[in-house]
Order: structure tokens, then sequence, then C-alpha cells
């Protein structure tokens, strides 16, 4: 692959995770060696400490922040990226493929410009001062102040407490942020990319002038709403299962954060939309003025004659060319103006949404689910 058109093969973490040469292999390998480090001293420390399955009211292993987060999202985030990059890499060759000749060097220029700050340092460095600095500036869950648990004890932070709060979490935030500045890189792409010269078509069969395949490359950053899930549904089954929170009173956050999710997803495609809109402008007036005189001259063949010298339908081929007219006009006249079919948009609702359905467990188990379903179908 070449690392000309990644927007994730570059910068210090990219260079330090390669064990191996394989990005296949080295993600797993990177996301099994940081949930070791975070969470195994944890569950040493929390062990020695009586607080890992019993002692206080909320024991370490009942923590749903800690698993969601360190267990399941933050593996996600170091796993993703390979299946991401790639994404990206052929949308990229897509792209450069669709500008014109003459731009070809300004795009050209954009993508060296955004290879120059995937390679810098700063951009990473600043993501770990701010993963860091969040642990002195994010208040913590009302649980830890509420109820005795695992990570605080009489004089503060237990020593599990402290290894998650300045190493875990830094590090989960690190992540996270990351994956927020690959996605502004691509920002940025789009933003440039929708100002060059390019070869779209409003008849293009992908009912988006040719630009659907973005919507598919979109997907590459599915992991945000998906660990953004997590940590929602985290957080908010520890106030219900301990501070006695109720899912109808979080209503209104779980769907703001779906909602929240989708746009952030979706805005991103929207720096095309004028394009594409101008594009489907254009293509009604073109296609509707080649209609117009293709209809006249139908007509004044097959409706000018008498009926006797008509020539039979089914021999010309003038028809099939004004129906295949037809479908090209309808192909302009329903185009999307922006670029991300229906598929695409139900993938990032259901990363939204699928974290957050275990929650309806803490209200109902899932004995007394199976329980009600089969007494309603049977």
């Amino acid at each position: 692959m070449d690392e000309r058109y990644s927007l994730l093969r570059g910068g210090p973490i990219y260079r330090l995770s390669r064990v191996g040469g394989s990005d296949r292999l080295s993600a797993p390998l990177l996301a099994g060696a940081l949930v070791a480090i975070v969470l195994v001293p944890a569950v040493v420390m929390t062990l020695l400490h009586g607080t890992l399955l019993g002692g206080v009211a909320v024991p370490f292993v009942r923590d749903y922040t800690v698993w969601t987060r360190f267990l399941l999202a933050m593996p996600l985030l170091v796993l993703a990226a390979p299946m991401a990059d790639e994404r990206l890499w052929r949308a990229l060759h897509h792209l450069r493929g669709l500008v014109l000749p003459h731009d070809h060097e300004r795009f050209e220029s954009t993508v060296a410009r955004l290879r120059r700050w995937r390679d810098s340092s700063f951009p990473e460095l600043t993501l770990f001062v701010l993963a860091v600095a969040a642990s002195y500036l994010a208040p913590q869950l009302p649980l830890y102040e509420q109820v005795g648990n695992w990570r605080s004890g009489a004089h503060g932070l237990t020593p599990a407490g402290l290894w998650i709060h300045w190493l875990g979490m830094p590090v989960f935030r690190f992540l996270f942020f990351l994956w927020l500045w690959r996605l502004l890189l691509w920002i940025c792409l789009l933003a440039r990319f929708a100002r060059l010269e390019l070869a779209l078509h409003a008849a293009h069969p992908d009912g988006r002038g040719g630009l659907a395949f973005l919507g598919f490359a979109q997907t590459a950053f599915i992991v945000l709403p998906l660990a953004g899930g997590l940590m929602v549904g985290g957080s908010c089954a520890v106030e219900i299962e301990y501070l006695g929170t109720t899912l109808h009173s979080l209503r209104f956050v779980l769907l703001g954060y779906v909602v929240l999710a989708l746009a952030m997803m979706m805005a991103p495609l929207l720096l095309l939309a004028p394009r594409l809109a101008a594009l489907k402008r254009a293509g009604l007036f073109a296609y509707g003025a080649l209609g117009t005189d293709c209809t006249e001259e139908f007509e004044q063949k097959w409706l000018g004659r008498a009926r006797g010298d008509a020539a039979p339908i089914i021999e010309a081929g003038d028809p099939s060319a004004l129906a295949d007219l037809t479908g090209v006009y309808s192909t302009v006249s329903n185009m999307v103006t922006v670029p991300v079919q229906r598929f695409v948009l139900i993938q990032f609702l259901v990363a939204s949404i699928a974290p957050l359905l275990p929650l309806a467990l803490l209200v109902m188990p899932v004995d007394e689910l199976f329980e009600k379903l089969f007494s309603t179908l049977v």
C-alpha cells in the first residue's frame, strides 16, 4: 500500500506500533498489551486491597465503566485502524481519479500537506498533553462521590484508583483523541476536494453524482460512535445499578448521544452537498433540454405521418433511445445531494445504538425478558 495516500500511516505512535512490520499483526498485539498494562495491575491492586469482588458497594468487577472503556472500547480503537486505513486509502485513490488533469497538481499539494500534518510529532504530542490534562480537569462520576467503591478510600484515591486515573484514562483519551485527529484530516481533505475541478456526472447510477463511495469511506470512522456508545452505556449502567436512576429518566441523554453521533459522522459529507446540488441543477437543465429536442423529433416522426405510412415502432431504434433518455432523466431527478447511501446510515445508527441496548437488561433481567417474550408469543 502506497503510504503517500494514507491518513493513518504516519506519526510517532504509528512508528512505535510497528511490531514485526505488519499492521494487521501489530494492531492485535498493541491492543492486547494496552489491556494488560491497564487492567492487570488494577486487578492485582484491588485483589490485595479486598475490593476486587466485594468489600465495598461497588467492587472493581462490578464497575461497568472500567470494562466498557478498557476491555471493549480501547481495543476497538486500536483494532479498527487497519480496516480504516485500507478504506481511506482506496477512497483517496478514487478521488485522485476524479480530479481533472489540470487540477492534479492542486490535489497532490493538498495530500502532501495532509501527509506533513500526519507525520508531524506536534499534533500527537498536543493530544497526549490534553489527555493527561483532562485527568486534572474532568469531573468524576457521581458514583465515586456518593457510593463506596474500589476507586476511592478514606484518604483519596486507592492505588488502583491512581493507576486507572493517571495511566488508564490518559491512554484511553489519547487513543480517542487520535481518532478525532484522523477525522479532522479527512474533513480537511473533503473540504479541499470539494473546490477542485472534478469529473462528476449527474446521471451516474449510484444516484450521488459518482461520489457514493465517500459514504462507504466514512465508515472508516465507525469506531467513534461505537466507542462513544460504550462509554455512555457504561456510565448510564452504573447510575441505574447503584444510584437508583431509571432508564426512562436517561432517555434524553441516550437519544441526544445517538443524534450527536450521527450528526458527527454525517457532517463531513455535507461539504460535498453544494457541489452535488449544483451538479443536479445543471443535469436537470441539460437533460431537460435534450429531452425536449428528442420528444419533438419523436413526435414529428411518429405522429406527423398518416397512419398507413407509419413504420412499426418495434422495428425502429428511436423509441428505445427515448426510453433510455427517460431513465437517465429519472436518475438525475432522483439524485441525492449528500454522498451517503441508506445502508451506510444504518451502519452508523446501529453502531451508536447497539452499545446502549444492554442497559435494558439492568431494568429487566434476561430470564424475565425471555419469560415475557415466551408468554407473548405462545
